[in-house]
């Protein structure tokens, strides 16, 4: 004998790992007049700063990760926006966005 609860489990799994995917892609997604991270895939950080360059964007800082540049975003871009340049656009969180704090003497 089957089960009718078998089918809406499956479904209910399949809407919570929907979720658990969509959630950090909307709070990385990168808007305008906000920090933005560029990251560069391994091997493309002379493409990811070529790219970064011809947005016209300031540059504010760099990344935590080697390579990476933080930039104030003029416009929209998606986060596979720079993906041909070899890099990927991400919203800066603010704590990569504070500078450290300086040490006393």
């Amino acid at each position: 004998m089957t089960s009718v609860i078998f089918p809406y489990r499956q479904l209910a799994i399949a809407q919570l790992a929907l979720v658990l995917v969509l959630l950090p892609l909307i709070a990385l997604w990168p808007r305008v007049g906000m920090a933005v991270l560029v990251l560069p895939l391994p091997g493309h950080s002379a493409g990811a700063a070529q790219w970064a360059h011809r947005q016209g964007s300031p540059l504010i800082g760099r990344g935590v990760a080697a390579g990476s540049m933080l930039l104030i975003g003029r416009r929209v871009y998606t986060p596979f926006s720079a993906l041909s340049a070899g890099a990927l656009v991400l919203a800066a969180p603010a704590s990569l966005c504070q500078s450290s704090p300086t040490p006393k003497n």
